[in-house]
């Protein structure tokens, strides 16, 4: 398990969980998750739009995000896919948040100006 880091942008509520010092080579946006990559086709960061709304719907439970304490995150590849387990923790609860995506294998057309 990788040890993300996250950050929470409270005015555009923008949630951002990543690795530090990775660097991403293609992502994939899926409705209002951004999933970056590194040239070895490893997740190394997530972005997460209107987080507040996203959150409660996948936790089933609303949280207040300027109080999340602690994100982990268990990625497990596996032939065109990438299995993410979102751990969130805050002072009072404990929540997880099973996510899948494809894993692209090409360039995207925006990079290739």
């Amino acid at each position: 398990m990788e040890n993300f880091k996250f950050s929470y942008d409270e005015e555009n509520d923008d949630l951002f969980i990543y690795l530090e010092n990775k660097k991403s080579e293609g992502a994939v946006e899926m409705g209002n998750f951004v999933f970056d990559f590194d040239e070895k086709e490893n997740l190394v960061a997530i972005q997460i739009s209107e987080a507040s709304k996203v959150l409660s719907k996948l936790l089933s439970k609303i949280i207040e995000l300027v109080k999340i304490k602690n994100v982990r995150v268990e990625i497990v590849n596996f032939r065109n896919m990438t299995a993410i387990r979102m751990f969130v923790e805050t002072d009072k609860d404990k929540f997880m948040a099973p996510i899948i995506v494809p894993r692209i294998k090409q360039n995207s057309p925006a990079l290739n100006y």
